[in-house]
């Protein structure tokens, strides 16, 4: 029987070894990207493309700088969110494409080429996408009855508090509770989408399948999964920690970032799918 330290490992290999799958994945979301980023590079350099304000914004954030250049601007960027709404849908429906494709590949490390990650991504996209629905659902709910009794709080605590930093404190810990809410919906979401993939069963069962292995053996997958995200979040650090301490004061130095920035990307895919393998092992187990 595989203990959490072998789990790691194997998880660990698949990732490193579907770098193809990741490297998929990696050039259909920068394409993505690069629509989005081009659509928002035309309207803002037709229509503001000259304003000094940019310059000011580029040195640091100013809150009174971003205000009246919103003002100013406004009419220019309001089209843009319009547009922004219908490129979301198709990110999210892209996403799906793109999980099914990686859940199944981690899944089955035996079939882990290029065609059989297209091949998951096109047979399991309708069941994932009805599941992701529920889950994305489930997740506005939860956001609403959470944070708007903290909205309609907000503002008496501060008078009924001696000081402010309770109720910074407060808001603080529903934050982080409502973060721990997530990951468990995110492990949930990831189980019944494999219980589907194994059983095929309907959209409801393989969810009920998903919260009943998630309920018998949750203390391992959340910590699993927890460690993979100190992992990102080490990586972060990192990063920051590179990029203000040298700056990115030269042409040479924006280019080596940028690489490094990408490299990270790429890892970061290769993470999640060495986060959806260790999730499969440990259901199976």
């Amino acid at each position: 029987m595989m203990n959490m330290r072998d789990i790691f490992l194997q998880a660990f290999k698949i990732g490193i070894r579907q770098w193809r799958i990741a490297a998929i994945v990696y050039v259909v979301q920068f394409c993505l990207a690069l629509t989005v980023g081009m659509e928002v590079y035309n309207v803002l350099e037709s229509s503001i493309g000259n304003s000094l304000e940019m310059n000011k914004l580029l040195l640091h954030y100013d809150h009174t700088v971003l205000t009246d250049f919103l003002k100013v601007h406004g009419a220019s960027i309001t089209p843009l969110i319009g547009q922004l709404r219908w490129l979301l849908l198709v990110w999210l429906l892209f996403s799906v494409f793109i999980h099914a494709g990686l859940l199944v590949c981690a899944a089955k490390p035996e079939q882990a080429g290029g065609r059989d990650f297209w091949t998951a991504g096109a047979a399991y996209f309708f069941p994932f996408l009805k599941i992701s629905l529920f889950f994305l659902l489930l997740a506005l709910v939860g956001t609403v009855v959470l944070f708007l009794p903290i909205i309609l709080f907000l503002e008496p605590s501060l008078q009924y508090f001696s000081s402010e930093k309770y109720t910074v404190w407060l808001v603080l810990g529903f934050l982080l509770l409502y973060t721990f809410g997530l990951i468990k919906l995110y492990v949930w979401s990831v189980l019944s989408r494999l219980s589907h993939v194994e059983t095929g069963a309907s959209t409801y069962k393989s969810i009920q399948n998903g919260w009943r292995i998630f309920w018998k053996k949750k203390w391992a997958l959340l910590g699993f999964v927890l460690g993979f995200m100190a992992v990102q979040l080490l990586l972060m650090f990192i990063y920051w920690q590179l990029e203000a301490f040298s700056g990115m004061t030269s042409a040479a130095l924006i280019g080596v970032f940028f690489v490094v920035q990408q490299a990270f990307v790429f890892f970061r895919i290769q993470i999640r799918q060495m986060m959806y393998a260790g999730i499969g092992l440990i259901r199976a187990v």
